[in-house]
């Protein structure tokens, strides 16, 4: 009997840490990336661009950098040198939780960043969605993206993605889209 209910417990162990789950819940960024995000986060208070490139740019993929265009399409700029980053970045301990954006028409009060910090999340992003692969190393890196990234959301209007790439962490993604208020704007002026 005893050996029965040992063989069941030792069964429901094994069985319930095979089991994947794929939830749609934020990831607790771990140690590493949180002590590599602090150290990017120093080097763009230091406008360090040589350093940022050498160390967080990946030499055969780069990043890939959004944007919306004048009429509001998505445009994808797939560069392979950092050149200008937000200097005036605070340097804060980092938090996972989400954080909203305020588009608001009073621009001195309630744009920006509804909390301070540095906050990063595992986030999807669907800008890839349309996107066309060169070939299948770049579909394989930008996947891993998909997979592996981690939104880094600063003060500033400054947000990247950072991703583990082959056992090391990159900058692979930047976001203009989200912090870009103009369509908001002409939205809520065409309905006054």
């Amino acid at each position: 009997m005893i050996k029965n209910l040992i063989f069941i417990f030792v069964t429901l162990f094994f069985t319930a840490c095979s089991v994947k789950f794929d939830m749609p819940f934020s990831k607790e960024p771990n140690s590493e990336l949180k002590k590599e995000i602090t150290k990017v986060l120093y080097l763009m208070k230091k406008d360090d661009l040589e350093s940022l490139n050498s160390n967080y740019i990946n030499k055969d993929f780069g990043f890939y950098e959004f944007r919306l265009d004048r009429e509001f399409n998505l445009i994808t700029e797939h560069k392979f040198i950092l050149e200008e980053v937000d200097k005036f970045i605070e340097i804060f301990e980092i938090s996972s939780k989400p954080v909203e954006f305020d588009c608001s028409f009073d621009l001195d009060t309630g744009y920006g960043w509804k909390e301070d910090g540095v906050f990063v999340i595992k986030n999807r992003v669907n800008y890839f969605d349309n996107y066309k692969f060169k070939d299948e190393k770049e579909k394989k890196f930008i996947n891993n993206i998909l997979k592996n990234g981690y939104e880094v959301i600063t003060l500033s209007q400054m947000i990247f993605y950072m991703s583990r790439f082959e056992g090391k962490y990159y900058i692979v993604l930047i976001d203009n889209v989200k912090t870009d208020c103009r369509k908001k704007f002409e939205i809520e002026s065409k309905n006054l």
